[in-house]
């Protein structure tokens, strides 16, 4: 199987974040992509280009390798660019640049819907269950000081962009054990009347994934996963990715912003050195 993706160090929350024109009352700061509740937004004061940029000072060289904007409102032709550098301004010549890049790439199962039924753009928008998600993946991991991220959606019909959530730096991949588990939970409560009848009191779904490792590196085990559980434990937040090359009507489905949902602990798997370990994320969607 492909290794899953893991971005759970964000070197940018703890960055300083300027540029653009963006609310300040409301509660709708740039701050806010920062904030762990992908529903407090940060909202750009209209769509101009002038407007809906930022730039974050991650205060020494950084290693950046997946950068995600969740819960945005960009419309079907917003574009977006990333851009890593070690001077302040983007003037000099950039450590890395993505380009512009479509934030809403075709999500559409072929052959899902009837003839005349399909969109002409192949947007599906409840292929983001958890809300829209722009996610670039660079092919190694690139060092710099200064992070730009700048958005060109001037036809936005809201008349403002806006997002919930800001994510960039060194990305974790791990091969994972077959038998990795999706599910969508449903904390609903079903009940019956007297008569019969079968009520339900209906509650927010939400994504859990169930995945598991086997013969880890002791690098691997000991760095990352006990870290992990250490570090973030319940509370904590990360991004998980099954694999950034899935077809994009599958790629959104199976990307989940996430926390534990419990820790499981490392387990030594081999007697003989070199050691090798087990380990488990169970994870729930943040919503």
């Amino acid at each position: 199987m492909k290794p899953l993706h893991v971005l759970w160090k964000k070197p940018t929350d703890a960055g300083g974040y300027s540029g653009g024109a963006w609310v300040d009352t409301g509660g709708l700061a740039l701050g806010n992509l920062t904030t762990q509740d992908v529903m407090e937004m940060a909202r750009s004061v209209d769509t101009a280009e002038a407007s809906t940029w930022w730039r974050i000072d991650l205060g020494r060289l950084t290693p950046l390798s997946m950068f995600a904007l969740l819960n945005h409102n960009g419309s079907t032709v917003a574009r977006r660019r990333h851009v890593v550098t070690n001077s302040p301004t983007d003037s000099g010549t950039p450590v890395y640049d993505t380009g512009f890049e479509r934030m809403r790439t075709p999500t559409e199962v072929w052959g899902a819907r009837p003839f005349g039924a399909f969109p002409f753009d192949g947007i599906d928008t409840a292929a983001y269950p958890g809300g829209l998600i722009d996610l670039h993946v660079a092919p190694s991991t690139v060092y710099g000081r200064y992070l730009f991220t700048y958005v060109s959606d001037v036809d936005n019909p809201a008349g403002y962009f806006q997002a919930g959530r800001f994510m960039a730096g060194e990305v974790w991949t791990q091969s994972m054990a077959f038998g990795v588990k999706l599910r969508t939970a449903d904390p609903s409560e079903p009940r019956r009347t007297r008569g019969g009848r079968r009520l339900v009191r209906r509650l927010p779904r939400y994504r859990e994934l169930s995945i598991t490792f086997e013969h880890m590196t002791e690098r691997d085990a000991m760095a990352t996963g006990f870290e992990i559980e250490r570090q973030l434990g319940k509370d904590g937040d990360f991004l998980l990715v099954y694999d950034p090359d899935d077809a994009p009507a599958v790629r959104f489905r199976r990307t989940v912003y996430a926390a534990l949902s419990d820790t499981t602990g490392i387990t030594t798997t081999t007697a003989t050195m070199p050691r090798r370990y087990g380990w488990g994320i169970t994870a729930e969607e943040l919503i």
